[in-house]
């Protein structure tokens, strides 16, 4: 039984892999933005979780992503994912409940429902959730909840904070993130 669970936990850390690799050296912005907008932690009992606050950062400026840079803009988008090694090497998801986010103010954020966003959140919404499928992360898409939040005081290069409560721990993302324009 333990080398069932040692086995799963290997496999759970490989499969992390992509997102916890070298540190880089003189990063691109995007770069170092994805890497900040990221958080991944493997608890002591082996449950997994993966925190990926979209940031307009991440995304080069073109004419195709314009309205996706928009919508970021004005939203906090947070993908969540919880889970625990398998016995097939694999991971099993949680469920995720609602998140709130706060502020550095401790002002509270709930998500909007997903049948009251806007068209183009909507759209963005999507097009993030099939590129989130091609990246290294993309096993973990599987299990990945997505949260949409208006959050008039968070932005991702503006000197803040944004903090995620999630099973017993505070997740949070000081701003502005690396990979803003100084």
């Amino acid at each position: 039984m333990k080398t069932r669970w040692l086995l799963a936990s290997v496999a759970v850390i490989a499969l992390l892999g992509g997102v916890a690799d070298a540190r880089q050296w003189e990063p691109a912005p995007q770069m170092a933005a994805l890497d900040y907008s990221q958080i991944s932690h493997i608890k002591p009992n082996g449950q997994v979780a993966f925190l990926w606050w979209i940031v307009p950062e991440i995304f080069m400026s073109n004419p195709n992503n314009q309205s996706l840079l928009n919508v970021l803009s004005h939203y906090v988008v947070l993908g969540v994912v919880q889970g625990r090694p398998n016995p097939n090497g694999g991971l099993a998801f949680d469920p995720v409940p609602t998140l709130q986010i706060t502020d550095q103010a401790s002002h509270s954020y709930s998500p909007l429902p997903e049948n009251m966003l806007p068209a183009d959140v909507n759209q963005a919404l999507t097009a993030v959730q099939n590129l989130s499928r091609q990246t290294p992360v993309a096993p973990l898409t599987q299990g990945m909840h997505w949260f949409v939040y208006q959050a008039d005081t968070i932005h991702s290069c503006t000197a803040g904070r944004m903090s995620v409560a999630l099973a017993g721990e505070t997740y949070s993302f000081e701003t502005p993130i690396p990979g803003c324009a100084k």
